[in-house]
């Protein structure tokens, strides 16, 4: 990995991150989502990206074995557009990752069910760990693979816990635990 495309996926995780913090995103069939009081700004791991790319390298498509990446939740995705640099796809995976919401939708609650756990078609579980409030380390890999490019970002520490909410429902920055970035509305990380 390289600077610039470690910055585009942070910059593309925060950006997303703050228009949802600021009521600017769709949630599906149920209009826009709620301002979020307690949305985390995330901050570059290089130990997660390392983790990443253990798992990137496969080129297996399928998520890795929870053991061989202890503390992350993980996303991956395959990127067919091998014409794109390496920021480019950073950003097209990301904003995939996000389109869960509009297409799908979450609840009003802003809520991970057993049904979003499970749900094999509308699934938004990628969406979840990327907005989950305090996920507030990112670290992503990608692999030239044979036709294709394999993106996976690791999230810490995790998101999508069943009867929990994906952020606080509130003013922006309302429960920021330090200081509230007033740029993003997003909080520092402790």
């Amino acid at each position: 990995m390289n600077p610039s495309t470690r910055k585009a996926f942070l910059l593309t995780h925060n950006r997303l991150r703050s228009r949802l913090a600021r009521g600017n995103e769709p949630n599906g069939n149920f209009g826009m989502a709620p301002t979020a009081a307690n949305m985390l700004k995330m901050k570059y791991d290089c130990n997660a990206e390392a983790s990443a790319m253990a798992a990137a390298r496969t080129c297996s498509q399928r998520l890795s074995p929870p053991e061989t990446r202890p503390g992350y939740k993980e996303n991956f995705i395959t990127i067919h557009k091998t014409y794109l640099n390496l920021p480019q796809t950073a950003r097209h995976a990301s904003e995939r990752w996000w389109r869960q919401l509009s297409q799908y939708g979450a609840n009003r609650q802003m809520r991970f069910t057993q049904a979003m756990r499970t749900e094999k078609t509308r699934i938004i579980r990628n969406w979840g760990k990327m907005a989950w409030h305090n996920n507030a380390r990112l670290g992503c890999a990608i692999a030239r693979c044979s036709g294709f490019s394999y993106v996976v970002c690791h999230y810490a520490p995790g998101g999508n816990y069943i009867g929990e909410n994906f952020y606080t429902i509130g003013a922006p920055c309302g429960m920021c635990p330090n200081r509230c970035d007033q740029t993003t509305m997003l909080c520092e990380s402790p």
